[in-house]
């Protein structure tokens, strides 16, 4: 189950990181932003579904948030939790009258955060699905509501309560064709493309009929596992192409959060780079499963993913590290190594963090089992011997992560 996703709106450092400590113990999938303007771009991009937010910000203040959100009618069902240090009985006042749902002063107890936290998301939860139904059954404008596809360690389509299995549901064609879908980041395939991958030998004509059949198939699939559901909102055929919409694909999130955080630890801003990968790895249940599909889009993406995947995992566990949060950085290296067991990075960087913890027998299975691993490659021993260089037990160096981070 997806976790829910809390967005908390401050500047101040200290209480940003006591707040994404205790909202991430309590299972909370939580993100950051530090301005409001910046917020509301964070809440269209990947939208929470609760809002924890500071008046005092920097440039726009947290009431001007707080109405812009209410006077927008997507945005106007995220309940806002205000937390402030603003005590005063006009301070409460004018919060709530531009639309908070709750109010906190600081400083405040975590325990008693959360529990409020956790009031508004069942309150939440329960109003969106309400209006939701109403958009179906009423069929009143506005925009659909988002469409989760999951695709990171299993293949799945969410939308509230309601899911559908891709392996379950989906025939193998159904599952091809949604796999070229998702493998590309713009959500969008021409027909031309699926008619050639999907019906090689058939004429344009025959092809076409093809396509049309079996769209048809995915969306009466869809529209009956999914009821009330219109799934003409979310595949639609423009201009000669197949576009998913009004969807977050988690494959997609996942890369655009890894390169967010890569910019904020670029530039030095570790913490805001932290929040960053830890919302990207909240996302990692496991590899692209639409690259076993039969699609060569989606076996490519599904590469590219793992290799991101890898690769940032060091970057991640080298800023845990700096922070002395060595079982984490280990912990993140450990499942790194599921999907390659013999990258030479990662095992070196779990050696030395071993090192560093003077956890000498730690270190020394690590190197067996690398040992082993590359064995099972079929690495010679000269090779063997050539790859240990540089493993030894001398401590590393001060300074030695940071120097290390940008080697690759």
């Amino acid at each position: 189950m997806d976790k829910p996703h809390v967005l908390i709106i401050e500047d101040d450092a200290g209480v940003c990181e006591l707040l994404f400590t205790c909202l991430s113990k309590a299972a909370y999938r939580v993100s950051i932003a530090q301005s409001g303007e910046a917020a509301l771009l964070e809440i269209e991009e990947d939208p929470p579904d609760v809002v924890v937010l500071d008046l005092n910000l920097p440039g726009m203040n947290g009431l001007d948030v707080c109405r812009a959100m209410r006077q927008d009618p997507w945005m106007s069902k995220i309940p806002v939790l205000m937390l402030t240090g603003k005590a005063d009985e006009e301070d409460v006042v004018a919060g709530l009258e531009v639309g908070a749902d709750d109010y906190m002063t600081k400083p405040f107890s975590p325990k008693l955060l959360t529990a409020r936290v956790r009031a508004l998301l069942r309150r939440g939860n329960g109003s969106h699905k309400t209006s939701f139904l109403v958009e179906i059954t009423d069929k009143t404008d506005g925009p659909p509501e988002t469409l989760m596809v999951k695709t990171l360690g299993k293949c799945e389509l969410r939308i509230y309560d309601r899911h559908l299995s891709w392996v379950e549901e989906f025939s193998p064609a159904q599952r091809q064709l949604m796999a070229m879908l998702v493998a590309t980041p713009a959500g969008r395939i021409s027909q031309e493309e699926v008619q050639a991958a999907l019906w090689p030998d058939s004429s344009t004509s025959r092809a076409r009929s093809s396509f049309d059949s079996l769209l048809l198939r995915v969306r009466r699939t869809l529209d009956q596992a999914l009821e009330p559901f219109d799934s003409k909102k979310y595949l639609a055929v423009k201009r000669g192409y197949l576009c998913l919409e009004n969807s977050r694909v988690d494959a997609h999130e996942f890369c655009r959060l890894i390169r967010k955080g890569t910019q904020q630890f670029a530039a030095r801003d570790f913490w805001p780079a932290e929040i960053s990968f830890s919302s990207a790895f909240s996302l990692w249940q496991g590899h692209f499963m639409p690259g076993d599909f039969g699609s060569d889009a989606a076996t490519v993406f599904q590469d590219e993913l793992e290799q991101l995947y890898l690769e940032t995992s060091l970057t991640f566990a080298r800023l845990l590290s700096e922070n002395k949060r060595y079982q984490q950085a280990a912990k993140l290296l450990h499942d790194a190594l599921r999907y390659d067991p013999t990258n030479d990075d990662v095992n070196r960087l779990l050696y030395q963090l071993c090192i560093v913890q003077d956890r000498p027998q730690q270190a020394s299975q690590i190197l067996k089992q690398y040992i082993e691993n590359l064995a099972r490659d079929n690495f010679t021993e000269p090779e063997i011997q050539e790859v240990l260089q540089g493993f030894t037990k001398v401590r590393p160096a001060q300074g030695w992560l940071v120097a290390n981070s940008g080697e690759k």
